[in-house]
């Protein structure tokens, strides 16, 4: 009798089982953890960076209505440059600023300015580095300067650079005559100046002393050139300054410098003055 574990012959013999160790489970959790604390970190920071970037325009926006008499209805932009708000906050100033304002009245003249300031120190006592305010004022709206610019009513007032034009009319025995005055716009002590350019009467050329003395014309000529200047500064924060007007295209273009000025100073909380 064959024993059942020897093998058939000519059959192959089954090979021998060898066995297995069971796989080691590797620990995933660590890992886990790991990538949930970094996005977790990355969230945070976004969120806290929004935060500061929403506050500091907060902030500048109710510094900036403040100190230029924005009506509180007016949607103003602030922007923020130089990248994280964060990280600039730590250094202690903000790189850059930018505010837009549609709607910015100084007195009867209505306009849109737009800002742009540098280095601006988070500790308002400190001194920024540069401020530059850009007023621009249309066509349309100039016109309320019409008493500014002569002392006789005037037909039309249009904005040709680099000149004010107004047109009036002259009547000299009952005959009208056509009159174009020419005015070059200029800054000076925080008021806006108008000097007369351009003089033409019935589309003969005249300085300001020839149509003063031509006989029939010198009294309505005096009314004619007898320019107001208009007081910007007393709108203004004192520590601001206009340093430049001129006539770009279709528009009054107003130039206004703060710089080195603080924001928390008494500059920016007292309005200024002309004629100082």
């Amino acid at each position: 009798m064959t024993d059942a574990t020897e093998p058939i012959p000519g059959q192959a013999s089954a090979p021998a089982l060898t066995p297995v160790a069971p796989k080691k489970r590797r620990r995933v959790w660590p890992f886990v953890v790991a990538v949930v604390v970094i996005v977790a970190l990355i969230v945070g920071f976004f969120v806290a960076d929004a935060a500061v970037t929403s506050y500091a325009k907060d902030q500048i926006k109710q510094k900036v209505v403040a100190a230029l008499g924005v009506d509180p209805a007016t949607q103003v932009d602030v922007k923020l440059g130089g990248g994280s708000v964060l990280f600039q906050a730590l250094s202690g100033k903000l790189s850059t600023v930018d505010v837009s304002i549609p709607k910015l009245a100084f007195g009867t003249l209505v306009g849109s300015a737009s800002m742009h300031a540098t280095q601006v120190p988070l500790d308002q006592s400190a001194p920024l580095q540069k401020l530059a305010i850009t007023y621009r004022v249309s066509e349309k709206n100039v016109r309320v300067l019409a008493s500014q610019l002569s002392g006789m009513p005037l037909d039309t007032i249009t904005l040709e650079q680099p000149e004010i034009v107004a047109n009036a009319t002259f009547t000299v025995l009952g005959f009208g005559i056509p009159v174009g005055l020419g005015l070059t716009p200029s800054a000076s002590k925080g008021q806006l100046e108008f000097t007369p350019t351009t003089i033409l009467v019935s589309g003969q050329k005249f300085s300001s002393k020839q149509l003063i003395a031509t006989p029939g014309l010198g009294s309505l000529a005096r009314s004619l050139l007898k320019q107001q200047s208009f007081c910007v500064a007393q709108y203004l924060p004192k520590a601001l300054t206009v340093t430049s007007v001129k006539v770009v295209s279709h528009e009054l273009v107003l130039d206004i410098s703060g710089n080195g000025a603080a924001l928390g100073g008494s500059g920016f909380t007292t309005k200024g003055s002309c004629g100082g």
